[in-house]
């Protein structure tokens, strides 16, 4: 018996532009290969470290607005992805709290994901030395193939 390709396709998304022209590869890959798709979304961890540059976040963080965050996360991926992707598709939501790249590492593994699409915003310069590149970390650290997807 032959196996498939790819099984169980990791999307990530940040809920960029890049983020939903990757989604339409994954969604693409995923039917093609007849695999089940994970779609990932890492949300700051609100628990121990607020965003740097997040002001307009409250100091100390209640259990509800991090229930709330993950709410309107987890809604976000329903109404963009979830209700695009073809009847019976098998597909599970991971809106977890963390490091981007520690995170999707960890759910890579986790749930046996061996192909993860994500897109890349092309940072250059200046720019990709002081911000780094999430997708950059993820392909170099990655136990399985990374695509990453580029705007036009």
């Amino acid at each position: 018996m032959e196996s498939k390709l790819f099984s169980t396709i990791g999307f990530c998304t940040d809920f960029s532009e890049n983020a939903d022209h990757a989604f339409v590869v994954a969604k693409d890959l995923a039917t093609r290969f007849g695999a089940s798709l994970e779609i990932i979304h890492i949300t700051a961890n609100l628990v121990h470290s607020p965003p740097v540059h997040a002001t307009y976040m409250p100091v100390e963080y209640d259990p509800e607005f991090i229930e709330e965050v993950t709410r309107a996360a987890s809604a976000s991926i329903d109404e963009k992805y979830v209700k695009n992707l073809p009847g019976g598709m098998l597909y599970h939501v991971n809106v977890v709290s963390g490091y981007a790249v520690t995170e999707i590492l960890r759910l890579v593994q986790e749930k046996g994901i061996d192909l993860l699409v994500m897109g890349s915003h092309g940072l250059t310069g200046i720019a990709h030395v002081l911000f780094g590149s999430t997708a950059e970390r993820v392909v170099r650290k990655a136990g399985c193939s990374v695509l990453t997807v580029r705007l036009k």
